[in-house]
């Protein structure tokens, strides 16, 4: 039996299923295979576990219980006082005029610079596009 083989009936050695000869190749092969083997037991542990955890019984008040923990919170948030409920969007008023105050004031603190007003005139009338042509420095 080749190691294919012995995957596809694992499940069913498990569980008692397989007919004698075939049983006995299972068998035989998972005493000489380690990888097979590996998996077989791997499998085996995991159906534990699994059954394991089908066994265990829950509270069946836990249900309850968080249900009526998620109704005291709701009646906990209920009964904000109305100062609260006006003091949030007080604060965010004044935050954004808070904001918008220090940007006009950042904005007029700034001075343009001395040099710009000592350019001389003849400069403003010169056109640097003309003074050196693209086309001209390419014929070249």
């Amino acid at each position: 039996m080749n190691c294919n083989l012995c995957k596809h009936e694992l499940e069913a050695y498990r569980e008692g299923r397989l007919p004698d000869g075939i049983r006995a190749q299972v068998e035989a092969h998972l005493a000489k295979c380690s990888d097979c083997s590996a998996i077989y037991q791997m499998e085996t542990i995991a159906n534990r576990v699994m059954d394991t955890e089908k066994q265990i019984q829950s509270n069946p008040f836990l249900a309850t219980r968080i249900m009526a923990g998620v109704e005291a919170l709701e009646q906990r948030s209920e009964r904000i006082p109305a100062y609260r409920k006006a003091l949030k969007p007080v604060l965010v008023s004044i935050s954004i005029a808070a904001a918008i105050l220090v940007g006009i004031f950042a904005g007029s603190i700034y001075q343009p610079s001395q040099k710009a007003q000592g350019i001389p005139a003849e400069m403003a009338y010169i056109n640097d596009a003309t003074l050196e042509s693209v086309d001209y420095l390419a014929t070249k």
